[in-house]
């Protein structure tokens, strides 16, 4: 929760602060000055080669942000300065440029931008032009009910344009101090930050980087601003004729600056949470503000339990729970069910036959439960927040549980603010220190599985025993292949795949006989199915798809046949492309492929040439895979394949080994069996 300090407050406490130091200016060379690129710099920047083969790069990006005195109150002031170059056309995109601005929905203060310019320069022989950026080209919208965006494009771009932009930002909102990122989807030559904070205001500074910083240091200065106060009679009355009262204010700053520089573009990778996580940056939040050093500061960042009750007094989250429902005589009606985790799967069971999920991820509820149960749709903190309702009406010890998905963002728990926040889900206290998390968003999950989007490290407890649950997986990603099939001396396969997908697997096919028919064909194009089966009925079991199908071979016989039977059956790509890997693997749960195949010859034929068992392992059982063929008869081979990732984080120093693990397990699954005429 986010407080401000009321302008009466400041005056008697101001007063301790004119202490009449010197003016020392915040001088220091900028690394980028509008306007100043001249024909001869253009041509160095346009002959150096593009980092990666880049559509486009950024030279130098640099900001300051600076806290101001203004009339009645002090008001924060960013300033941004930023160079691109565009080298070919997938880069044009970059000359349009967003800033989001925020503003207050009850007072009406909003933040301002302004002295917005634009360049593009284009070189051509030794002559430079330069295109200014036009009003016209200027938009705005408005993105929620306390956020607007203003966008800009700039002219004239084409391959080889460097652009240039400067504006500013004025803040009544002294909670928002700018954050900085240094990383994009572009690499960055040169990213600056500077930030001046007077003695009176502290923030909590939280820097996120995988790049090394070239600067990274702190200093302090003297800071001087004028604070402006208008006059009132001696009724309390503001006098519109009379002159403002100006104070000067003299005090030290904490100056800090960061520098990062040769940052390659972000480049999104398989098994990440949202960008954001993984982006260099450095974010704030307003911790306290202290005019007079000998009156207590004021504290403006919330301890979790103030957070925690101020959320369970708002009408759309904690109000809600205190709504009647239509459905609590049926769940009341549960408490006859003696086991505590049944009677809460029945409840939620209750909760999925009423209501169907939107699709929006929400913390709070938008309509109020009658509502939701007439329109049979709702958000997540709508149908989760009637979960925990009825729980207790079952008898169950039940409270809101508040989760950030994995596509929102990590929760940094020593940083009490609730914007971290994105979903809720339920929380039920049984018997012996036991706990069960639930959801009913989705009807294709068994009770004890989250949605694996919540899956994301730990969430927040609420009521009197506030705490962190972590939200460790349940069950993992399981993919189990079982296939029977006859080798024909032409090559050709044919038999039955039961294939099954079990845990989190089993929830994204959980889909009618037709669905699932397509979707393996899709998947093995060049084999015949003949005829389909499911069994996904229950949700405790897996759901298995079970297929009659031909992988036909050659026309005519051949006297020597290869057989790859686990390959033919359909292998994943590796999804650890990339020869490095920056950041960890996070998964968000753990991943199994598995695969038993049961192989009749050809009468006539033996196999002369087996691929070789193997066994490899990751360091500290962070997974395991297993292959194997034997040979029970003379005309039968049974092909063992198992590979487990039994961990769902892996460190960028363990990725080496994770990505060496995949690609052998997938080139020993991918060796073929030789099979000859006798």
């Amino acid at each position: 929760m986010i407080t401000r300090v009321a302008p009466a407050s400041w005056r008697g406490a101001l007063a301790g602060l004119v202490l009449c130091f010197p003016v020392l200016a915040w001088a220091q060379e900028v690394p980028v000055r509008f306007g100043k690129l001249d024909a001869q710099e253009a041509a160095q920047l346009l002959a150096r080669p593009a980092p990666d083969s880049a559509a486009a790069e950024v030279i130098c990006d640099f900001g300051q942000s600076t806290i101001k005195g203004g009339q009645d109150g002090f008001e924060l002031r960013f300033e941004r300065t930023a160079r691109l170059l565009i080298r070919r056309r997938p880069g044009y995109e970059h000359a349009t440029v967003r800033v989001v601005l925020y503003h207050d929905p009850k007072n009406g203060s909003r933040e301002q931008i302004q002295q917005l310019k634009g360049i593009t320069y284009n070189l051509t022989g030794k002559e430079l032009s330069k295109d200014l950026l036009r009003t016209e080209a200027v938009f705005s919208r408005k993105l929620n009910d306390r956020l607007d965006e203003y966008a800009f494009t700039l002219p004239n771009v084409r391959e080889g344009s460097i652009l240039e932009f400067t504006y500013a930002i004025r803040s009544p909102f002294l909670f928002n101090l700018q954050d900085w990122q240094f990383q994009q989807a572009i690499p960055v030559r040169w990213s600056e930050y500077r930030v001046q904070i007077p003695s009176f205001y502290r923030y909590k500074e939280m820097t996120r980087s995988y790049w090394p910083f070239a600067v990274n240091t702190s200093g302090a200065a003297q800071y001087t601003t004028t604070y402006r106060e208008k006059t009132q009679d001696s009724y309390g009355a503001t006098n519109a004729s009379s002159t403002d009262k100006a104070y000067q204010i003299s005090t030290q700053a904490l100056t800090r600056r960061w520098v990062q520089q040769d940052i390659p573009a972000f480049r999104p990778e398989p098994f990440l949470t949202t960008e954001h996580d993984y982006l260099s940056r450095v974010d704030f939040e307003l911790e306290r503000i202290q005019f007079d050093p000998n009156r207590d500061p004021q504290f403006v960042v919330s301890s979790w339990a103030q957070i925690e009750k101020e959320l369970l007094e708002k009408e759309e989250f904690g109000q809600y729970l205190q709504q009647n429902s239509p459905l609590a005589s049926a769940a009341a009606a549960l408490r006859s069910i003696p086991d505590p985790a049944a009677r809460a799967a029945a409840a939620r069971q209750l909760v999925l036959q009423a209501v169907g999920y939107s699709g929006s991820a929400s913390l709070y509820a938008r309509a109020t439960p009658k509502r939701v149960l007439e329109t049979r749709q709702g958000n997540a903190a709508e149908i989760n927040l009637l979960l925990v309702r009825l729980l207790r009406e079952a008898g169950l010890e039940a409270q809101p549980l508040l989760l950030s998905t994995r596509n929102h963002g990590r929760i940094q728990t020593e940083l009490p603010v609730l914007s971290q926040f994105n979903y809720v889900a339920a929380h039920v206290r049984l018997p012996g220190n036991q706990e069960l998390v639930l959801d009913a968003t989705d009807p294709t999950l068994p009770p004890e599985l989250l949605p694996e989007n919540c899956l994301n490290d730990q969430g927040r407890l609420l009521g009197s025993a506030g705490r962190w649950v972590a939200l460790a997986p349940s069950a993992p990603n399981l993919r189990y292949t079982h296939a029977r099939l006859t080798l024909e001396a032409t090559g050709t396969l044919q038999g039955t795949v039961r294939q099954e997908y079990a845990g989190y697997a089993a929830s994204e096919h959980r889909q009618p006989v037709a669905a699932l028919r397509q979707q393996w064909q899709q998947a093995h194009p060049d084999w015949q199915i003949e005829k389909a089966e499911v069994v996904a009925t229950d949700l405790t079991r897996p759901v298995a798809l079970t297929l009659a199908a031909r992988l036909p071979g050659a026309e005519a016989t051949a006297a020597t046949l290869y057989v790859r039977p686990t390959a033919q059956l359909g292998l994943p790509a590796n999804p650890f492309r990339h020869p490095d890997r920056l950041y960890p693997v996070d998964m968000a749960s753990p991943q199994r492929l598995e695969y038993m195949v049961e192989l009749t010859l050809p009468e006539g034929y033996a196999a002369t040439e087996l691929p070789a068992a193997a066994t490899l392992a990751l360091p500290n059982e962070g997974g395991r895979f297993v292959f194997s063929v034997s040979q029970p008869t003379a005309q039968t081979l049974a092909i063992t394949s198992r590979l487990h990732l039994a961990k769902t984080h892996y460190s960028a120093e363990e990725y080496q080994a994770l990505r060496e693990l995949y690609a052998r397990a997938l080139a020993k699954m991918a060796e073929p069996i030789v099979v000859q005429r006798q």
